[in-house]
């Protein structure tokens, strides 16, 4: 938390499961299921603390208002938890009113600020990642607004980095830096004030990762918003809950399934996809298709002539992340996918 103060409401009590966002580029339906024995982040949703976080260390993940087992990465993030009554409680706290969405905490932080200023938190995996194996990641996020703290947008790109090393911040260590690029993000911008959104995602470990670091890692150039509010400051805070990584498809919440009034702006799947991958344009479309791979460069290219779809066989590609890109008539679309075995 940055110390800028401001006037400002409270929201009514939100209601929980508010599904909307997509990972991956892939607009979805979205299947909820609970990450329990397989997930490798340890206290994923920041029930367990060592003591109630009591003044003057109440904010800013500071010694004594930190859940167990996760640190700051970046500056100044905030632990909430309902077992305060001040400027870190839960529903109510200094940022804004809202339910957890699991348990009885939350964390928050800076997901957009001039300057590229961020804040983030981490923890280490329960074991680290092993190189060449898919992983499936998933937690929730809500735009905070409404308390006295001065956000008045939501940004996009809030998401998971996977690290070798920690970057345990203390003041006054500079900020993690931006790598413009994260393992699993939101491309869409989180406006949703009111319910929990949904952010998932899955990849291929390229190495034996053993800490997991939430934030927006991207720049503000390559960082979207959208108001959320009344104000000119142009500050996007988050709340996240319940953060699962996993080897197992079913331990984590991940969005499966088209949604039909999604498809208009492009989709594609299956996701992960080990044989045909499936592209729909959302109409007619006319242009070039192309898909780079991870070190970027084209490995196929294709064109629409009309048609609303393409196919295109990926059962001899080498496993791992890949980007499909087509000119759509709203702008360019850029979709990631995984192939895996």
């Amino acid at each position: 938390m940055l110390p800028y103060t401001v006037n400002g409401g409270w929201l009514r009590p939100l209601l929980r499961g508010t599904l909307g966002t997509i990972l991956l580029g892939c607009p979805l339906f979205i299947v909820a299921l609970r990450c329990e024995a397989q997930n490798l982040v340890p206290n994923p949703s920041f029930e367990v603390v060592d003591s109630c976080p009591q003044y003057p260390a109440v904010l800013g993940y500071q010694p004594g208002a930190t859940p167990q087992n996760w640190f700051s990465f970046s500056e100044t993030p905030d632990y909430f938890n309902a077992c305060v009554d001040s400027a870190a409680g839960v529903p109510m706290n200094l940022f804004g009113f809202q339910q957890p969405f699991e348990g009885q905490a939350y964390s928050g932080m800076w997901t957009f600020q001039s300057e590229d200023h961020r804040e983030m938190i981490g923890a280490a995996l329960l074991s680290p990642l092993t190189v060449g194996e898919t992983y499936y990641v998933s937690f929730w996020s809500n735009a905070a607004y409404g308390g006295n703290q001065p956000m008045d947008v939501g940004s996009n790109n809030l998401g998971v980095l996977f690290t070798v090393n920690p970057y345990m911040w203390v003041y006054p260590m500079p900020e993690f830096g931006l790598r413009n690029f994260a393992q699993a993000f939101s491309p869409t911008v989180l406006t949703d004030t009111m319910g929990w959104t949904l952010v998932s995602g899955v990849f291929v470990a390229d190495s034996a990762y053993q800490y997991v670091v939430l934030g927006n890692h991207f720049s503000n150039n390559y960082s979207d918003t959208l108001s959320i509010g009344p104000g000119q400051l142009g500050m996007a805070y988050s709340f996240v809950d319940m953060v699962c990584v996993s080897q197992n498809a079913l331990e984590c919440a991940l969005l499966t399934g088209f949604n039909d009034g999604v498809v208009e702006r492009g989709a594609l799947g299956p996701n992960p996809v080990s044989n045909e991958l499936q592209v729909w344009f959302g109409g007619g479309y006319h242009g070039e298709v192309y898909v780079l791979d991870p070190l970027g460069r084209c490995i196929w290219q294709g064109r629409g002539n009309g048609t609303d779809r393409a196919l295109i066989a990926v059962g001899h590609w080498a496993k791992g992340q890949y980007v499909v890109h087509w000119n759509a008539e709203s702008g360019r679309r850029s979709l990631k996918f995984v192939v895996t075995d």
